[in-house]
């Protein structure tokens, strides 16, 4: 005797795995737009270098995010420019925070170049009736 297996467990295994991928994809498209948020907001608040070739003219340098881990906190990995330290990052963390909608940035250092911004969410407080 043959046992056969429902269509429905059958069609399983392809649709979780199509799901992984759309799941992955979304993430991966998440991270790129915050990624382009938090480099918006270090070029409008003044984290940049201008620079000045003969074959290029005037360059703009941004830090560059190196990673975006989803957290919680979500963490953004940042190459500083050269001649940048921690400390000007920090200055300017509650602009980040403002430019991002969250309630605050820490900065932590990760080496001689690179950073980590914390972006802690919004704590949204509901009182009791």
């Amino acid at each position: 005797m043959q046992t056969v297996a429902p269509l429905l467990s059958l069609l399983h295994h392809p649709f979780a795995r199509r799901r992984a991928r759309h799941l992955a994809r979304t993430h991966q498209a998440h991270n790129q737009v915050l990624a382009w948020r938090v480099q918006d907001s270090l070029a409008d608040i003044g984290l940049t270098r201008m620079d000045y070739s003969i074959g290029g003219g005037r360059m703009l340098h941004i830090p560059e995010v190196v990673a975006v881990s989803a957290g919680p906190p979500v963490g953004l990995d940042i190459r500083m420019l050269p001649g940048q330290r921690v400390e000007d990052f920090a200055a300017h963390a509650p602009a980040i925070a403002y430019y991002l909608a969250v309630s605050e940035v820490r900065v932590v250092s990760l080496g001689r170049s690179l950073i980590r911004l914390e972006l802690l969410p919004l704590d949204v407080m509901v009182s009791p009736c």
